[in-house]
């Protein structure tokens, strides 16, 4: 076992907000000096990439099977690697984390939010991300992002009602726990978002 305790971060936000993009720069940068380990939810796992093809290609999924889903991609991600990585003392950079199922099939879709947050706790085990970085940006920045890329996958394709939904969701689960999240502007280039990541997790990576 590492002396070091390993460290877990998690990004959130709006589809288009740029976390992948960053996710990407913090891995490259800390890699100089620890080892690092990038995940995304849902998949990184056998299971997890089967399960992200129904979530995000398949035909139409009731809410709460849609949260169940990911719960259950999260827990194999969780049991098969999260916990081990930490254990050994790694650095767990992670694309999205139980924030988004609160926010996208809770505030989103109107399932009970601390319903959500109770069956997470159990799946992660009680192993919260040490911080989350929130890369906030506009639902018409989003969209305008997501213009540019490929075919809207089947949640890409929900309305504006239901992403301003979302966002203020993230909204709300920041100001709950704000000694665990940080809020970073995702509207400016990439090269100052990154500086105020960086700013906003010294100390803790």
């Amino acid at each position: 076992m590492s002396a070091k305790p390993g460290v877990l971060i998690a990004f959130e936000g709006l589809d288009g907000c740029g976390k992948s993009t960053q996710i990407t720069r913090l891995a490259d940068r800390l890699g100089h000096d620890r080892d690092v380990l990038v995940l995304r939810e849902p998949g990184s796992t056998p299971l997890g990439e089967q399960v992200r093809g129904l979530l995000l290609d398949g035909d139409a999924i009731g809410a709460r099977s849609e949260m169940l889903l990911y719960m259950a991609a999260r827990a194999e991600l969780y049991e098969r690697t999260i916990l081990p990585a930490l254990e050994a003392g790694q650095t767990v950079l992670l694309d999205r984390s139980h924030y988004s199922t609160a926010a996208y099939q809770g505030y989103g879709l109107g399932l009970d939010v601390d319903g959500i947050l109770r069956i997470a706790d159990e799946v992660i085990c009680g192993r919260a991300p040490d911080r989350v970085v929130l890369v906030a940006v506009a639902v018409a920045t989003s969209a305008e992002r997501l213009a540019h890329g490929g075919a809207p996958d089947r949640i890409e394709r929900r309305g504006t009602a239901y992403f301003e939904r979302v966002a203020a969701g993230f909204a709300a689960l920041a100001e709950r726990e704000p000694e665990r999240f940080v809020t970073v502007d995702g509207t400016p280039p990439p090269d100052d978002v990154e500086q105020s990541i960086r700013e906003a997790l010294d100390g803790v990576v």
